[in-house]
C-alpha cells in the first residue's frame, strides 16, 4: 500500500509528463506488457537515439571545431543511428504476421501501432541517407534535408515521438516517486517545487543518456552512436543552464524566503550587520544556483567537443572513441554531482546553522579580502607616484588583478556588512577596468575609495569577532592557508574569477573544476 508521500510523488511526477491522460493510460498499459530488461535496454536507449536524432539534425549540436564542407561523417552517423533505433525498435515488437505489420488508423493512437509507424519511418531513413552517402561530398544543406524527410514522420508520431528538452516522457524510468525528496510536498510555491523536479530529471536523464552513450562506443560504429546521444545530452544541458539562469533562480528564490519567514523574525534577523539574513541567504542562494548552472554550461561545452570520425581514414579510431568516452564519463561524473548540488540547495536545512555558515563564510571572507585590498593600497600609492613624476604609472598587471579579485568578493562583501559607500567604491573600480582609462587620478581615486573600504572591513570584522561566543575560535592558519589556494588558482585561472573563488570557499570547492 502506497504511503501518501508516495501518492503525491506519483502525482508530482505525472504533472512533469507531457502526455494527456488518455495517452498516459495507453502508455501506462503498454509499458506494462514490457519486461524490465525491455523498459531499461531497449525502450531508454530507443528514446536516447531519437532525442539524438532530433537534436543531431542542428548544427549547434555538433562538435564542429573546424569549418567542415563534407557532412557525409555526419550522414553515416545518423545512419548508424537510424539502423541501431531500428534494431531497438524491433526489440520491443511482438512477433506479427505481415499483414498485421501495418498499423490501421486506429493503431495509430496507440503504442502498437506508434511502433510500427516508426519502423517504417526508421526503414525509409535507412534508405535515404544510404543513397546520399553514396555521393562523392554532401553539403550541410543535404544532410539537414535528409534528416528532416525521417523527423517530419516522427513528429506525427503520438508516442515514440522524443520529448523536447526538460519536456519528459518516461519519468518512472529515470526515477521513482519515494526517491524524490519529501520536502518538496512541504513547499508553499508550486513554481519552485516544479522547477526542482524538473532540473533534476533533466540531470538524471541526462546521466543516463551519457552512459548509453559511453557503453555503445566499444560496438561496431559505436562512436558515431556516441556522437548522435551527445549531440541530445548537448542539447538538454544548454536549455537546462538557461532555465536555470532565468526561471530556476528566481521560483527557489520565492520559496526560499517564503519558508525563511514563516519561520519567525527571530531566526532570521542579523543585527551585527544591520541586514536581514533573509536577504543574505536569498543572495547565497541565488549564487548557488548560477553557479551551478555556469558550471553544467562549461563542462558540456568543453568535454562534449570530439570531432566526428572521417570516412575512409586509414587506422582505427579507438584512439578517438577512447577520447570521446573519457570526455562522456567526466561530464556524466559532473552531471551526477550536479544533481547532488541541486538537492543539497534546495534542501531545507536548520536556519540557525544555515546562518552560522553565512556568517563563518563572511567571517573568512572579510578576513581575507583586506589582505588583498591592502597590497592593492600599496602597489597603487606607488604606481601614482611614478606618474607624478615620470607620467608613467608602469606595469599594471596588479590593478587587474585587484579588479578580477573585487568581482569575486567586493560585491558580496559590501551587501552582507550594509557598507554605505558601496556607488563611489564600485565607479573607482569600474573605472580600472578599462586599460586606457588606468593613470594617477583613477588609481589614485581607487586607492582612497578602498582605504575607507578597509576601515569599515575592520569595524565589521571587530564586531563580528566580538559577537561570537567564548567558544567559537576562528582559525586563521586555515583561512591563511585558503587564500594562499585561491591566490594561486585566480592566477592559473584569470578568466574564471568566479570559479577560482571556489578555491577559497566564495563558492562550493567541487563547483571549482568548472574552469
Amino acid at each position: 500500500m502506497q504511503s501518501g508521500f508516495q501518492r503525491a510523488g506519483e502525482g508530482l511526477l505525472a504533472s512533469a509528463e507531457r502526455w494527456a491522460p488518455d495517452d498516459a493510460e495507453h502508455w501506462g498499459r503498454w509499458r506494462e506488457t514490457l519486461s524490465s530488461e525491455q523498459r531499461g535496454d531497449v525502450l531508454l536507449p530507443l528514446q536516447a537515439a531519437l532525442s539524438g536524432l532530433v537534436a543531431f539534425r542542428h548544427l549547434e549540436n555538433h562538435p564542429l571545431l573546424v569549418p567542415v564542407s563534407d557532412f557525409r561523417p555526419h550522414l553515416h552517423a545518423v545512419n548508424v543511428a537510424f539502423n541501431w533505433s531500428l534494431d531497438l525498435a524491433g526489440r520491443l515488437r511482438p512477433e506479427v504476421s505481415d499483414a498485421q505489420a501495418r498499423p490501421t488508423s486506429t493503431d495509430v493512437a496507440k503504442p502498437e501501432g506508434c511502433l510500427l509507424a516508426l519502423a517504417r519511418s526508421l526503414t525509409d531513413g535507412v534508405r535515404v541517407s544510404q543513397r546520399l552517402l553514396e555521393l562523392p561530398m554532401v553539403d550541410a544543406a543535404s544532410f539537414q534535408a535528409s534528416c528532416d524527410l525521417f523527423l517530419r514522420d516522427l513528429s506525427r508520431n503520438v508516442f515514440f515521438r522524443p520529448p523536447e528538452p526538460l519536456e519528459f516522457a518516461n519519468v518512472r524510468e529515470l526515477v521513482r516517486a519515494e526517491s524524490l525528496s519529501p520536502t518538496l510536498e512541504s513547499w508553499k510555491n508550486d513554481a519552485a517545487k516544479m522547477t526542482t523536479l524538473v532540473a533534476f530529471l533533466a540531470l538524471v536523464r541526462s546521466h543516463r543518456f551519457l552512459g548509453i552513450a559511453d557503453r555503445q562506443i566499444q560496438e561496431d560504429d559505436g562512436i558515431y552512436r556516441a556522437h548522435v546521444v551527445a549531440a541530445s545530452v548537448r542539447r538538454e544541458l544548454r536549455t537546462l543552464t538557461r532555465f536555470l539562469l532565468v526561471q530556476g533562480v528566481e521560483t527557489l528564490a520565492d520559496e526560499f524566503e517564503a519558508r525563511l519567514l514563516s519561520l519567525g523574525a527571530h531566526h532570521i534577523t542579523g543585527a551585527r550587520t544591520g541586514i536581514t539574513r533573509t536577504s543574505r541567504e536569498l543572495q547565497e542562494l541565488r549564487e548557488s544556483v548560477e553557479a551551478l548552472a555556469m558550471k553544467i554550461h562549461v563542462r558540456a561545452r568543453t568535454l562534449l567537443d570530439r570531432p566526428i570520425p572521417e570516412l575512409d581514414v586509414e587506422g582505427s579510431v579507438a584512439l578517438e572513441g577512447e577520447r570521446l568516452r573519457n570526455g562522456i564519463r567526466e561530464l556524466r561524473a559532473t552531471v551526477k554531482e550536479a544533481a547532488k548540488e541541486l538537492r543539497k540547495i534546495t534542501r531545507p536545512g536548520p536556519p540557525d546553522r544555515k546562518a552560522e555558515q553565512l556568517e563563518e563564510s563572511l567571517h573568512q571572507d572579510i578576513w581575507a579580502f583586506r589582505f588583498i585590498v591592502r597590497a592593492f593600497v600599496a602597489k597603487a600609492s606607488v604606481a601614482s607616484v611614478g606618474a607624478d613624476y615620470w607620467g608613467d604609472v608602469g606595469d599594471i598587471d596588479f590593478v587587474h588583478e585587484f579588479v578580477r579579485h573585487y568581482r569575486v568578493f567586493g560585491p558580496r562583501l559590501v551587501r552582507g556588512t550594509d557598507y554605505a559607500r558601496s556607488g563611489p567604491l564600485a565607479r573607482a573600480v569600474s573605472e580600472l577596468a578599462a586599460h586606457d582609462a588606468i593613470g594617477g587620478p583613477s588609481l589614485n581615486l581607487a586607492a582612497r575609495e578602498c582605504v575607507l573600504f578597509l576601515e569599515h572591513l575592520d569595524v565589521a570584522l571587530e564586531e563580528i569577532e566580538a559577537a561570537q561566543p567564548d567558544t567559537t575560535v576562528f582559525d586563521k592558519q586555515k583561512a591563511a592557508a585558503e587564500l594562499r589556494g585561491y591566490l594561486s588558482a585566480a592566477k592559473e585561472r584569470s578568466v574564471s574569477e568566479r570559479v577560482a573563488a571556489g578555491a577559497f570557499g566564495a563558492i562550493d570547492p567541487d563547483q571549482a573544476d568548472a574552469g
